[in-house]
């Protein structure tokens, strides 16, 4: 479930904050899983640059997406601890990789901003709001694999048979 922004009335909810790139970001918990450390990948041939690789999460192997690469930051080496933010993704289970992973908040939904077009916010992007000095990007957990991708184009065949 994602929020629903377009609510008149004041609605609490747990977003977990996470950094990328020195940008502070929020996704809605409710697909949240588990947060593990970064652990190496087994690359998979011809993937498209987002998809990092597999791993093996005790038993059940799952692709990883690099955040940087989906939200069109320039690739650079990550200080350590890096996260992945273990989510479900529709039908699909998937690792999302993060710089790292900061805490949990609990927002109400009327301090969500959704900018317009034209300030250039991906479509990753829901909103925005400010906590304190921080300003915070919301992420839709359903925009990380367009509808495509999902329905059966390259990134979905290559992840189905893995």
């Amino acid at each position: 479930m994602m929020l629903n922004l377009e609510k008149t009335s004041a609605t609490l909810c747990k977003v977990l904050r996470f950094v990328i790139a020195e940008q502070q970001y929020v996704a809605n918990i409710d697909r949240l899983r588990e947060i593990v450390l970064y652990r190496p990948s087994i690359p998979v041939p011809h993937s498209p640059p987002f998809l990092k690789g597999v791993i093996d999460l005790r038993g059940l192997v799952i692709p990883l997406i690099d955040m940087r690469e989906r939200l069109g930051i320039p690739p650079a080496a990550r200080s350590a601890p890096t996260h992945i933010l273990v989510v479900g993704l529709g039908e699909m289970v998937a690792g999302l990789v993060v710089d790292h992973v900061r805490d949990v908040l609990q927002v109400d939904t009327d301090q969500f901003q959704i900018p317009d077009a034209s300030e250039g916010c991906s479509s990753l992007c829901r909103g925005v709001c400010r906590i304190k000095d921080d300003l915070l990007l919301l992420i839709d957990l359903d925009a990380v694999l367009s509808a495509e991708e999902r329905a059966g184009t390259e990134a979905q065949e290559i992840l189905k048979n893995i």
